[in-house]
């Protein structure tokens, strides 16, 4: 897979072994914390480029890290975040 911002897109996968569930409550509060770089401290722009271009691809988005979701509910879940971060642009 190619993909520049490898570690925000791990950084995002990662916060999946704590989410109490994979909805768009927990997308909206996970870009909230990017944008306040809280925890994603690279910045809202980083992680909306690194989950553009893993979901453009049909390489496993868990290919670094085995959350306790199955590829498909992570996907379907990083569609949800890089969603909440579009509507949010421009960042603060």
């Amino acid at each position: 897979m190619t993909i520049e911002h490898r570690a925000e897109l791990n950084a995002v996968v990662y916060g999946l072994f704590r989410a109490p569930a994979l909805d768009r409550e927990v997308a909206a509060s996970m870009v909230e914390a990017m944008i306040a770089r809280e925890y994603f401290v690279d910045g809202p722009e980083a992680y909306e480029k690194a989950l553009a271009q893993a979901l453009s691809q049909p390489d496993p988005v868990t290919a670094d890290l085995e959350p306790p979701y199955g590829e498909a509910e992570v996907r379907a879940f990083l569609k949800l975040v890089h969603e909440e971060l579009v509507k949010r642009k421009p960042w603060r």
